[in-house]
Protein backbone atom coordinates (compact mmCIF):
# COMPACT_ATOMS: atom_id res chain seq x y z
CA UNK A 1 0.00 0.00 0.00
CA UNK A 2 2.76 2.53 0.83
CA UNK A 3 4.02 2.16 -3.09
CA UNK A 4 0.76 3.32 -4.32
CA UNK A 5 0.27 6.31 -1.77
CA UNK A 6 3.99 7.77 -2.93
CA UNK A 7 2.82 6.95 -6.60
CA UNK A 8 -0.06 9.07 -5.82
CA UNK A 9 1.53 12.14 -3.98
CA UNK A 10 4.37 11.89 -6.88
CA UNK A 11 1.98 11.86 -9.59
CA UNK A 12 -0.14 14.47 -7.84
CA UNK A 13 2.72 16.63 -7.25
CA UNK A 14 4.34 16.72 -10.45
CA UNK A 15 0.58 18.03 -11.92
CA UNK A 16 0.49 20.58 -9.45
CA UNK A 17 3.89 22.21 -10.42
CA UNK A 18 2.84 22.52 -13.97
CA UNK A 19 -0.25 24.13 -12.95
CA UNK A 20 1.13 26.78 -10.65
CA UNK A 21 0.81 30.47 -11.42
CA UNK A 22 4.22 31.20 -12.34
CA UNK A 23 3.49 34.93 -11.48
CA UNK A 24 2.44 34.85 -7.75
CA UNK A 25 5.52 32.00 -7.05
CA UNK A 26 8.04 34.74 -8.30
CA UNK A 27 5.88 37.31 -5.98
CA UNK A 28 6.13 35.20 -3.00
CA UNK A 29 8.53 35.30 -0.17
CA UNK A 30 10.78 32.28 -0.44
CA UNK A 31 10.07 30.84 3.38
CA UNK A 32 7.92 31.95 6.45
CA UNK A 33 7.52 30.63 9.86
CA UNK A 34 4.32 30.95 12.25
CA UNK A 35 3.34 29.28 15.34
CA UNK A 36 4.11 29.25 19.31
CA UNK A 37 4.66 27.13 22.02
CA UNK A 38 3.14 26.83 25.77
CA UNK A 39 4.95 25.72 28.40
CA UNK A 40 2.61 24.82 31.99
CA UNK A 41 4.15 23.70 35.15
CA UNK A 42 2.41 22.38 37.66
CA UNK A 43 2.42 22.05 41.62
CA UNK A 44 -0.31 20.56 43.83
CA UNK A 45 0.23 20.44 47.40
CA UNK A 46 -0.69 18.03 49.35
CA UNK A 47 -0.42 15.51 47.32
CA UNK A 48 -3.79 14.73 46.19
CA UNK A 49 -3.64 10.36 45.03
CA UNK A 50 -7.44 9.48 45.73
CA UNK A 51 -7.53 11.97 42.46
CA UNK A 52 -4.67 10.95 40.93
CA UNK A 53 -2.97 14.01 40.48
CA UNK A 54 0.33 13.98 40.70
CA UNK A 55 2.84 16.15 43.45
CA UNK A 56 4.29 18.03 40.28
CA UNK A 57 3.79 17.95 36.15
CA UNK A 58 4.28 19.83 33.39
CA UNK A 59 3.02 20.17 29.85
CA UNK A 60 3.97 21.30 26.66
CA UNK A 61 2.60 21.87 23.53
CA UNK A 62 3.28 23.77 20.37
CA UNK A 63 2.78 24.53 16.75
CA UNK A 64 4.71 25.52 13.75
CA UNK A 65 3.87 26.32 10.24
CA UNK A 66 6.01 26.36 7.29
CA UNK A 67 5.11 28.17 3.96
CA UNK A 68 7.44 27.65 0.94
CA UNK A 69 6.74 30.17 -2.01
CA UNK A 70 3.26 30.71 -0.59
CA UNK A 71 2.29 27.49 -1.77
CA UNK A 72 3.84 24.64 0.08
CA UNK A 73 2.36 24.52 3.73
CA UNK A 74 3.54 22.34 6.29
CA UNK A 75 1.65 22.60 9.94
CA UNK A 76 3.09 20.63 12.87
CA UNK A 77 1.67 20.27 15.71
CA UNK A 78 2.97 18.22 19.20
CA UNK A 79 1.76 17.68 22.61
CA UNK A 80 3.71 16.32 25.71
CA UNK A 81 3.07 15.78 29.69
CA UNK A 82 4.55 14.01 32.24
CA UNK A 83 1.61 13.43 33.57
CA UNK A 84 0.39 9.60 32.87
CA UNK A 85 -3.29 9.48 31.83
CA UNK A 86 -5.74 6.48 32.93
CA UNK A 87 -4.69 3.37 31.57
CA UNK A 88 -7.98 3.00 29.88
CA UNK A 89 -7.64 5.75 27.55
CA UNK A 90 -5.86 4.95 24.17
CA UNK A 91 -6.73 8.00 22.71
CA UNK A 92 -2.94 10.23 24.01
CA UNK A 93 -2.02 13.67 24.96
CA UNK A 94 1.79 12.93 24.08
CA UNK A 95 1.31 13.25 20.52
CA UNK A 96 2.96 14.88 17.19
CA UNK A 97 1.26 15.91 14.32
CA UNK A 98 2.52 16.89 10.67
CA UNK A 99 0.09 17.96 8.20
CA UNK A 100 1.85 19.25 5.12
CA UNK A 101 -0.21 20.63 1.81
CA UNK A 102 0.38 21.55 -1.82
CA UNK A 103 -2.35 23.43 -3.24
CA UNK A 104 -5.27 19.97 -3.10
CA UNK A 105 -2.79 17.65 -1.60
CA UNK A 106 -2.54 17.11 1.72
CA UNK A 107 -0.30 14.62 3.62
CA UNK A 108 -1.27 13.46 7.54
CA UNK A 109 1.42 12.02 8.94
CA UNK A 110 1.82 11.40 12.94
CA UNK A 111 -1.51 11.33 15.03
CA UNK A 112 -4.21 12.14 13.20
CA UNK A 113 -8.30 12.50 11.91
CA UNK A 114 -9.67 11.31 8.31
CA UNK A 115 -13.70 11.26 7.83
CA UNK A 116 -15.27 9.14 4.83
CA UNK A 117 -18.62 8.75 6.17
CA UNK A 118 -20.72 8.58 9.10
CA UNK A 119 -21.41 5.21 8.69
CA UNK A 120 -17.79 3.98 8.21
CA UNK A 121 -14.33 5.97 8.70
CA UNK A 122 -16.02 8.84 10.72
CA UNK A 123 -13.02 11.23 12.60
CA UNK A 124 -11.56 8.38 14.47
CA UNK A 125 -7.77 8.86 15.66
CA UNK A 126 -4.90 7.13 14.39
CA UNK A 127 -1.38 6.95 14.50
CA UNK A 128 0.03 6.73 11.01
CA UNK A 129 -0.15 8.48 7.57
CA UNK A 130 -2.75 9.29 4.83
CA UNK A 131 -3.18 11.90 2.32
CA UNK A 132 -5.90 13.38 0.50
CA UNK A 133 -6.27 14.64 -3.16
CA UNK A 134 -9.00 17.43 -3.90
CA UNK A 135 -7.86 18.61 -6.95
CA UNK A 136 -9.72 22.46 -8.21
CA UNK A 137 -9.53 22.01 -11.79
CA UNK A 138 -10.81 18.49 -11.84
CA UNK A 139 -14.11 16.75 -10.68
CA UNK A 140 -12.66 13.62 -9.26
CA UNK A 141 -11.14 13.24 -5.27
CA UNK A 142 -9.07 10.39 -3.65
CA UNK A 143 -7.72 9.64 0.13
CA UNK A 144 -6.35 6.77 1.58
CA UNK A 145 -5.16 6.48 5.02
CA UNK A 146 -3.04 3.87 7.28
CA UNK A 147 -2.43 3.32 10.76
CA UNK A 148 -2.87 1.88 15.02
CA UNK A 149 -6.30 3.09 15.64
CA UNK A 150 -5.93 1.45 19.23
CA UNK A 151 -3.00 0.80 21.51
CA UNK A 152 -2.76 -2.34 23.33
CA UNK A 153 -3.93 -2.14 27.00
CA UNK A 154 -3.91 -5.34 29.41
CA UNK A 155 -6.08 -5.79 32.10
CA UNK A 156 -5.08 -4.49 35.43
CA UNK A 157 -5.84 -4.00 39.39
CA UNK A 158 -9.36 -2.27 38.85
CA UNK A 159 -10.41 -4.59 36.01
CA UNK A 160 -9.93 -2.51 33.06
CA UNK A 161 -11.71 -4.50 30.02
CA UNK A 162 -8.79 -5.22 27.99
CA UNK A 163 -8.13 -3.59 24.40
CA UNK A 164 -5.90 -5.46 21.51
CA UNK A 165 -3.49 -3.13 19.98
CA UNK A 166 -6.16 -2.41 16.40
CA UNK A 167 -4.32 -1.49 12.87
CA UNK A 168 -6.50 -0.15 10.34
CA UNK A 169 -6.42 1.24 6.61
CA UNK A 170 -8.69 2.06 4.18
CA UNK A 171 -9.36 3.92 0.80
CA UNK A 172 -12.06 6.66 -0.58
CA UNK A 173 -12.44 7.95 -4.40
CA UNK A 174 -15.29 10.11 -5.62
CA UNK A 175 -16.14 12.21 -8.58
CA UNK A 176 -18.07 15.62 -7.99
CA UNK A 177 -19.76 17.03 -11.35
CA UNK A 178 -22.60 19.82 -11.13
CA UNK A 179 -25.72 17.84 -11.13
CA UNK A 180 -23.97 14.30 -9.38
CA UNK A 181 -21.66 13.80 -7.37
CA UNK A 182 -20.92 10.01 -6.01
CA UNK A 183 -18.17 8.93 -3.28
CA UNK A 184 -16.98 5.36 -2.52
CA UNK A 185 -15.10 4.39 0.42
CA UNK A 186 -13.41 1.07 1.68
CA UNK A 187 -11.47 0.91 5.36
CA UNK A 188 -10.08 -2.79 6.68
CA UNK A 189 -9.65 -2.74 10.80
CA UNK A 190 -8.10 -6.27 12.71
CA UNK A 191 -6.85 -6.54 15.86
CA UNK A 192 -3.21 -7.70 16.20
CA UNK A 193 -3.79 -11.31 18.16
CA UNK A 194 0.27 -10.87 19.45
CA UNK A 195 -0.56 -7.67 21.25
CA UNK A 196 -1.69 -9.32 24.35
CA UNK A 197 -1.52 -12.74 26.24
CA UNK A 198 -4.04 -14.72 27.46
CA UNK A 199 -3.77 -18.28 29.03
CA UNK A 200 -6.88 -19.44 26.24
CA UNK A 201 -8.99 -22.27 27.60
CA UNK A 202 -8.27 -20.81 31.39
CA UNK A 203 -8.12 -16.92 31.83
CA UNK A 204 -11.23 -15.84 32.25
CA UNK A 205 -10.52 -12.44 31.05
CA UNK A 206 -9.95 -13.76 27.59
CA UNK A 207 -11.17 -11.47 24.48
CA UNK A 208 -10.74 -12.87 20.97
CA UNK A 209 -9.11 -10.63 18.77
CA UNK A 210 -11.79 -9.13 15.96
CA UNK A 211 -11.56 -7.51 12.59
CA UNK A 212 -14.16 -5.83 10.53
CA UNK A 213 -14.70 -4.47 7.03
CA UNK A 214 -16.46 -1.75 6.38
CA UNK A 215 -17.34 0.46 3.17
CA UNK A 216 -19.98 2.51 1.48
CA UNK A 217 -21.52 4.76 -1.22
CA UNK A 218 -23.11 8.16 -1.26
CA UNK A 219 -24.82 9.70 -4.27
CA UNK A 220 -26.04 13.18 -4.76
CA UNK A 221 -27.97 14.23 -7.53
CA UNK A 222 -29.66 17.64 -8.63
CA UNK A 223 -32.13 17.23 -11.42
CA UNK A 224 -33.72 20.33 -11.26
CA UNK A 225 -32.33 23.70 -9.79
CA UNK A 226 -32.63 23.83 -6.28
CA UNK A 227 -33.57 20.46 -5.87
CA UNK A 228 -31.69 17.62 -4.79
CA UNK A 229 -31.47 14.28 -3.83
CA UNK A 230 -28.94 12.08 -1.70
CA UNK A 231 -28.85 8.62 -0.87
CA UNK A 232 -25.73 6.38 1.34
CA UNK A 233 -25.72 2.63 2.02
CA UNK A 234 -22.63 1.39 4.14
CA UNK A 235 -21.87 -2.28 5.06
CA UNK A 236 -20.18 -3.86 7.86
CA UNK A 237 -18.79 -6.96 8.42
CA UNK A 238 -17.36 -8.05 11.39
CA UNK A 239 -15.34 -10.77 12.43
CA UNK A 240 -15.76 -11.84 16.61
CA UNK A 241 -12.68 -14.06 16.74
CA UNK A 242 -9.97 -13.39 13.93
CA UNK A 243 -8.50 -17.06 15.15
CA UNK A 244 -11.33 -18.76 14.40
CA UNK A 245 -11.75 -17.50 10.88
CA UNK A 246 -10.77 -14.70 8.62
CA UNK A 247 -12.76 -11.88 6.72
CA UNK A 248 -11.03 -13.66 3.25
CA UNK A 249 -13.17 -16.51 3.83
CA UNK A 250 -15.16 -16.99 0.76
CA UNK A 251 -18.14 -19.46 2.00
CA UNK A 252 -18.80 -17.05 5.01
CA UNK A 253 -17.53 -13.20 3.84
CA UNK A 254 -21.62 -11.99 2.96
CA UNK A 255 -23.17 -14.91 5.18
CA UNK A 256 -23.72 -14.43 8.94
CA UNK A 257 -22.33 -17.30 11.48
CA UNK A 258 -20.96 -18.32 14.45
CA UNK A 259 -18.44 -15.81 14.21
CA UNK A 260 -18.77 -13.60 10.92
CA UNK A 261 -22.23 -10.91 10.97
CA UNK A 262 -23.18 -8.09 8.41
CA UNK A 263 -24.80 -5.66 8.77
CA UNK A 264 -26.04 -2.29 6.75
CA UNK A 265 -26.84 1.04 6.87
CA UNK A 266 -28.68 3.51 4.46
CA UNK A 267 -30.00 7.13 4.00
CA UNK A 268 -32.26 8.75 1.42
CA UNK A 269 -33.25 12.24 1.61
CA UNK A 270 -35.08 14.78 -0.78
CA UNK A 271 -34.75 18.43 -0.41
CA UNK A 272 -36.36 21.35 -2.56
CA UNK A 273 -35.08 25.20 -1.77
CA UNK A 274 -36.83 28.19 -1.82
CA UNK A 275 -37.20 31.80 -1.27
CA UNK A 276 -35.84 31.90 2.84
CA UNK A 277 -36.16 28.06 3.27
CA UNK A 278 -36.06 24.56 2.42
CA UNK A 279 -38.64 21.52 2.39
CA UNK A 280 -37.47 18.07 2.59
CA UNK A 281 -38.74 13.96 3.48
CA UNK A 282 -35.58 11.50 4.45
CA UNK A 283 -35.64 8.08 5.09
CA UNK A 284 -33.01 6.21 6.91
CA UNK A 285 -32.39 2.55 8.80
CA UNK A 286 -29.45 0.94 10.13
CA UNK A 287 -29.53 -2.69 11.40
CA UNK A 288 -29.36 -3.75 14.80
CA UNK A 289 -25.39 -4.33 15.95
CA UNK A 290 -24.07 -2.13 13.19
CA UNK A 291 -21.10 -0.63 14.02
CA UNK A 292 -17.67 0.36 12.30
CA UNK A 293 -14.37 -0.11 13.82
CA UNK A 294 -12.79 3.44 12.28
CA UNK A 295 -15.80 5.27 14.24
CA UNK A 296 -16.25 5.69 18.10
CA UNK A 297 -19.63 5.29 18.28
CA UNK A 298 -22.39 4.41 16.07
CA UNK A 299 -26.67 4.75 16.80
CA UNK A 300 -27.90 1.20 15.41
CA UNK A 301 -31.59 -1.03 15.35
CA UNK A 302 -33.70 1.84 14.18
CA UNK A 303 -35.76 3.02 11.48
CA UNK A 304 -37.37 6.11 10.35
CA UNK A 305 -38.35 8.64 7.97
CA UNK A 306 -38.51 12.08 8.59
CA UNK A 307 -40.37 15.52 7.15
CA UNK A 308 -37.66 18.25 7.18
CA UNK A 309 -38.92 22.25 7.01
CA UNK A 310 -36.10 25.43 7.60
CA UNK A 311 -37.64 29.28 7.24
CA UNK A 312 -35.76 32.40 7.96
CA UNK A 313 -38.92 35.04 8.95
CA UNK A 314 -37.56 38.80 8.00
CA UNK A 315 -34.30 38.07 8.79
CA UNK A 316 -34.74 38.03 12.73
CA UNK A 317 -36.20 34.70 13.34
CA UNK A 318 -34.93 31.25 12.19
CA UNK A 319 -36.90 28.11 12.59
CA UNK A 320 -35.48 24.90 12.15
CA UNK A 321 -38.36 21.77 12.04
CA UNK A 322 -38.24 17.88 11.68
CA UNK A 323 -40.77 15.72 12.92
CA UNK A 324 -41.17 11.31 11.60
CA UNK A 325 -41.65 7.90 12.88
CA UNK A 326 -39.53 5.79 14.60
CA UNK A 327 -39.81 1.96 15.12
CA UNK A 328 -36.76 -0.17 16.75
CA UNK A 329 -35.84 -3.48 17.21
CA UNK A 330 -35.84 -4.63 13.76
CA UNK A 331 -34.65 -8.20 14.01
CA UNK A 332 -37.92 -8.56 16.29
CA UNK A 333 -35.23 -10.07 19.04
CA UNK A 334 -35.59 -7.96 21.95
CA UNK A 335 -38.32 -8.42 24.44
CA UNK A 336 -39.88 -4.59 23.41
CA UNK A 337 -40.45 -2.56 20.60
CA UNK A 338 -40.69 1.10 20.71
CA UNK A 339 -42.25 2.93 17.64
CA UNK A 340 -43.12 6.58 18.44
CA UNK A 341 -43.04 10.06 17.14
CA UNK A 342 -40.04 11.60 16.90
CA UNK A 343 -39.25 15.39 16.06
CA UNK A 344 -36.41 17.94 16.59
CA UNK A 345 -37.52 21.59 16.29
CA UNK A 346 -35.22 24.94 16.64
CA UNK A 347 -35.71 28.10 16.71
CA UNK A 348 -33.89 31.42 17.54
CA UNK A 349 -34.67 34.94 17.26
CA UNK A 350 -32.80 38.27 17.32
CA UNK A 351 -35.43 41.33 17.77
CA UNK A 352 -32.83 43.74 18.08
CA UNK A 353 -28.94 44.13 18.20
CA UNK A 354 -29.39 43.97 21.91
CA UNK A 355 -31.68 40.97 22.32
CA UNK A 356 -31.45 37.17 21.08
CA UNK A 357 -33.34 34.11 22.78
CA UNK A 358 -33.55 30.46 21.37
CA UNK A 359 -34.92 27.17 22.31
CA UNK A 360 -34.29 23.06 20.88
CA UNK A 361 -36.32 19.91 21.27
CA UNK A 362 -35.71 16.95 20.49
CA UNK A 363 -36.07 13.15 21.08
CA UNK A 364 -33.64 11.92 18.44
CA UNK A 365 -30.87 9.77 20.00
CA UNK A 366 -27.56 10.84 19.62
CA UNK A 367 -24.54 10.96 21.79
CA UNK A 368 -22.97 13.30 23.84
CA UNK A 369 -20.31 14.02 26.09
CA UNK A 370 -21.78 14.86 30.07
CA UNK A 371 -19.54 16.57 32.11
CA UNK A 372 -20.08 15.99 35.50
CA UNK A 373 -20.93 19.32 37.32
CA UNK A 374 -18.51 18.03 40.36
CA UNK A 375 -15.67 17.71 38.06
CA UNK A 376 -16.21 21.22 36.67
CA UNK A 377 -16.23 22.74 40.73
CA UNK A 378 -13.60 21.16 41.64
CA UNK A 379 -11.19 20.86 38.61
CA UNK A 380 -8.03 23.56 39.60
CA UNK A 381 -6.53 23.49 36.28
CA UNK A 382 -7.06 23.16 32.58
CA UNK A 383 -5.00 20.28 32.11
CA UNK A 384 -8.01 17.79 34.25
CA UNK A 385 -10.36 15.35 33.37
CA UNK A 386 -8.45 14.84 30.11
CA UNK A 387 -8.95 11.11 29.76
CA UNK A 388 -12.44 11.99 30.56
CA UNK A 389 -14.53 9.65 27.56
CA UNK A 390 -17.89 9.33 28.79
CA UNK A 391 -19.83 9.36 25.99
CA UNK A 392 -24.11 9.00 26.80
CA UNK A 393 -26.91 8.41 24.29
CA UNK A 394 -29.54 11.06 24.89
CA UNK A 395 -33.16 10.08 23.75
CA UNK A 396 -34.44 13.60 24.85
CA UNK A 397 -32.89 16.94 25.38
CA UNK A 398 -34.65 20.28 25.37
CA UNK A 399 -32.99 23.91 25.66
CA UNK A 400 -33.41 27.77 26.08
CA UNK A 401 -31.46 30.45 26.14
CA UNK A 402 -31.38 34.78 26.57
CA UNK A 403 -28.66 36.96 26.12
CA UNK A 404 -29.88 40.83 26.62
CA UNK A 405 -26.57 43.41 25.83
CA UNK A 406 -26.70 47.16 27.56
CA UNK A 407 -24.86 49.66 28.75
CA UNK A 408 -22.83 52.74 27.03
CA UNK A 409 -19.85 51.59 24.88
CA UNK A 410 -18.09 54.38 25.76
CA UNK A 411 -18.16 53.45 29.67
CA UNK A 412 -19.86 50.29 30.82
CA UNK A 413 -20.94 47.26 28.75
CA UNK A 414 -23.18 45.01 30.22
CA UNK A 415 -24.76 41.41 29.45
CA UNK A 416 -27.01 39.66 31.26
CA UNK A 417 -27.51 35.64 30.01
CA UNK A 418 -29.03 32.91 31.45
CA UNK A 419 -30.36 29.39 29.64
CA UNK A 420 -31.73 25.76 30.89
CA UNK A 421 -31.03 22.52 29.53
CA UNK A 422 -32.62 19.10 30.24
CA UNK A 423 -31.39 16.19 29.10
CA UNK A 424 -32.67 12.24 29.14
CA UNK A 425 -30.24 9.95 29.00
CA UNK A 426 -30.50 6.06 28.55
CA UNK A 427 -27.40 4.12 28.03
CA UNK A 428 -24.23 3.98 29.48
CA UNK A 429 -20.87 4.71 27.57
CA UNK A 430 -17.31 3.11 28.94
CA UNK A 431 -18.31 0.65 31.30
CA UNK A 432 -20.01 3.31 33.31
CA UNK A 433 -23.47 3.00 35.00
CA UNK A 434 -23.57 7.14 35.99
CA UNK A 435 -25.79 7.99 33.42
CA UNK A 436 -28.35 5.32 32.94
CA UNK A 437 -32.01 6.47 33.10
CA UNK A 438 -30.75 10.02 34.42
CA UNK A 439 -32.68 12.94 34.17
CA UNK A 440 -30.00 16.37 34.04
CA UNK A 441 -31.33 19.63 34.90
CA UNK A 442 -29.37 22.44 34.42
CA UNK A 443 -29.90 26.06 34.62
CA UNK A 444 -27.70 29.20 35.16
CA UNK A 445 -27.65 32.75 34.98
CA UNK A 446 -24.65 35.06 34.60
CA UNK A 447 -24.16 39.04 34.11
CA UNK A 448 -20.85 40.53 33.38
CA UNK A 449 -19.44 44.60 32.85
CA UNK A 450 -16.82 45.68 31.80
CA UNK A 451 -15.89 49.40 32.13
CA UNK A 452 -14.21 50.46 28.97
CA UNK A 453 -11.67 53.02 30.05
CA UNK A 454 -10.20 51.14 33.21
CA UNK A 455 -10.53 47.82 31.16
CA UNK A 456 -12.12 46.87 34.62
CA UNK A 457 -14.15 43.76 34.23
CA UNK A 458 -16.40 41.77 36.73
CA UNK A 459 -18.77 39.10 36.69
CA UNK A 460 -21.59 37.17 38.95
CA UNK A 461 -23.23 33.81 38.13
CA UNK A 462 -25.15 31.14 39.73
CA UNK A 463 -25.64 27.47 38.36
CA UNK A 464 -27.94 24.72 39.43
CA UNK A 465 -27.88 21.20 38.71
CA UNK A 466 -30.45 18.53 39.32
CA UNK A 467 -28.78 14.66 38.29
CA UNK A 468 -31.75 11.86 39.08
CA UNK A 469 -31.06 8.84 38.82
CA UNK A 470 -32.99 5.26 39.54
CA UNK A 471 -31.07 5.19 42.71
CA UNK A 472 -30.24 8.62 44.20
CA UNK A 473 -30.49 12.30 43.06
CA UNK A 474 -28.23 15.00 44.26
CA UNK A 475 -28.54 18.88 43.27
CA UNK A 476 -25.23 21.15 42.95
CA UNK A 477 -25.64 24.81 43.69
CA UNK A 478 -23.17 26.89 42.69
CA UNK A 479 -22.14 30.57 42.62
CA UNK A 480 -19.89 32.35 41.45
CA UNK A 481 -17.59 35.76 41.56
CA UNK A 482 -14.87 37.12 39.42
CA UNK A 483 -12.97 40.24 38.96
CA UNK A 484 -10.53 41.20 36.53
CA UNK A 485 -8.13 44.06 37.41
CA UNK A 486 -5.40 45.62 35.35
CA UNK A 487 -2.83 46.42 37.36
CA UNK A 488 -0.27 48.73 34.75
CA UNK A 489 0.27 48.25 30.89
CA UNK A 490 0.30 44.51 29.63
CA UNK A 491 -0.24 42.82 33.26
CA UNK A 492 -3.69 41.88 34.67
CA UNK A 493 -4.83 39.90 37.58
CA UNK A 494 -7.67 38.13 38.11
CA UNK A 495 -9.57 36.78 41.28
CA UNK A 496 -12.12 34.66 41.23
CA UNK A 497 -14.34 32.31 43.24
CA UNK A 498 -16.62 29.02 43.40
CA UNK A 499 -18.65 27.98 46.16
CA UNK A 500 -21.25 24.88 46.15
CA UNK A 501 -23.49 23.38 47.70
CA UNK A 502 -23.81 19.74 47.33
CA UNK A 503 -27.28 18.20 48.20
CA UNK A 504 -27.02 14.38 47.82
CA UNK A 505 -26.84 11.35 50.74
CA UNK A 506 -24.34 13.28 52.42
CA UNK A 507 -24.74 16.98 52.04
CA UNK A 508 -20.84 18.80 51.73
CA UNK A 509 -19.18 22.44 50.41
CA UNK A 510 -16.54 23.04 47.76
CA UNK A 511 -15.00 26.14 48.02
CA UNK A 512 -12.66 26.83 44.68
CA UNK A 513 -10.60 29.99 45.00
CA UNK A 514 -8.29 31.42 41.68
CA UNK A 515 -5.85 34.12 42.11
CA UNK A 516 -4.19 34.93 38.77
CA UNK A 517 -1.68 36.94 37.34
CA UNK A 518 -0.63 37.76 33.60
CA UNK A 519 2.14 39.70 31.65
CA UNK A 520 2.79 40.44 28.17
CA UNK A 521 6.43 40.89 27.23
CA UNK A 522 8.66 41.42 24.06
CA UNK A 523 5.38 41.41 21.96
CA UNK A 524 5.17 37.99 21.68
CA UNK A 525 5.87 36.18 24.88
CA UNK A 526 3.26 35.94 27.91
CA UNK A 527 3.55 34.54 31.11
CA UNK A 528 0.16 33.20 33.46
CA UNK A 529 0.73 32.86 36.70
CA UNK A 530 -1.79 30.80 38.96
CA UNK A 531 -2.87 29.75 42.76
CA UNK A 532 -5.83 27.38 43.72
CA UNK A 533 -7.11 26.99 46.62
CA UNK A 534 -9.09 24.05 46.94
CA UNK A 535 -11.86 23.07 49.71
CA UNK A 536 -13.76 19.97 49.70
CA UNK A 537 -15.58 18.87 52.72
CA UNK A 538 -16.50 15.25 51.14
CA UNK A 539 -12.34 14.62 51.26
CA UNK A 540 -12.13 15.25 54.31
CA UNK A 541 -8.43 16.29 54.08
CA UNK A 542 -8.58 20.26 54.27
CA UNK A 543 -7.31 22.43 51.63
CA UNK A 544 -5.39 21.94 48.78
CA UNK A 545 -3.23 24.36 46.73
CA UNK A 546 -2.12 24.47 43.42
CA UNK A 547 0.23 27.01 41.71
CA UNK A 548 0.51 26.83 37.79
CA UNK A 549 3.10 28.97 35.50
CA UNK A 550 2.54 29.21 32.10
CA UNK A 551 4.78 30.75 29.62
CA UNK A 552 3.21 31.28 25.86
CA UNK A 553 5.64 32.53 23.26
CA UNK A 554 4.56 33.27 19.67
CA UNK A 555 7.08 32.89 16.65
CA UNK A 556 6.81 34.86 12.91
CA UNK A 557 9.71 34.59 10.77
CA UNK A 558 9.67 35.64 6.84
CA UNK A 559 12.55 35.86 4.47
CA UNK A 560 12.16 38.30 1.95
CA UNK A 561 13.24 38.32 -1.72
CA UNK A 562 16.50 40.19 -2.38
CA UNK A 563 14.05 43.10 -3.92
CA UNK A 564 12.03 43.43 -0.41
CA UNK A 565 13.39 44.57 2.82
CA UNK A 566 14.30 41.13 5.07
CA UNK A 567 11.98 41.03 8.64
CA UNK A 568 12.66 39.08 11.03
CA UNK A 569 10.29 38.62 13.87
CA UNK A 570 10.76 36.82 17.57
Amino acid sequence: MCKYIISIILFAIVQTAHAQDVEQLAKADPVSWSGGVTWSNILTWPKDSARQVPGYSYYISGSLNTTVLGVVSVPISFAYTNNKLSSTVTYPFNRFTLTPSWKWVRLHIGYSQMTFSPYTMSGHDFLGGGVELTPTEMPWTAAVFFGRLNKAVGRDSINTEPIYKRMGGGVMGGYKGEKITVTANLSICKDVASSLTFAEGIDTTYIAPQSNLVGGVSAMVRPFDQTSIEGEYAMSIVNMNCKADTLGHTESFFEDNTDISRHTAGKVSISQSFGTGSVGVTYERVSPSYRSFASYYNTNNFENVMANFAIDIVQKVNLNANVGWQRDNLNKQEVNTNSQLIYSVSANASPSERISVGGTVSNVQSYVHIKDILEQVTQTTQYQNLDTLSFTELNFSASANGNYRFGDKERLLQNISSSYTYQKASHEQENSQRFVNNRLHNLNANYQATHTLTKLSGSMGVNYNINKTPEAESNVLTLTASVGIPIVKKVRTNVSVNYSVVDSQTDYRIINARLSLSYSFLKYHSLNCSLTALNNDANGRGTQYTANITYNLSLGYSIKRKSAKRTTEE
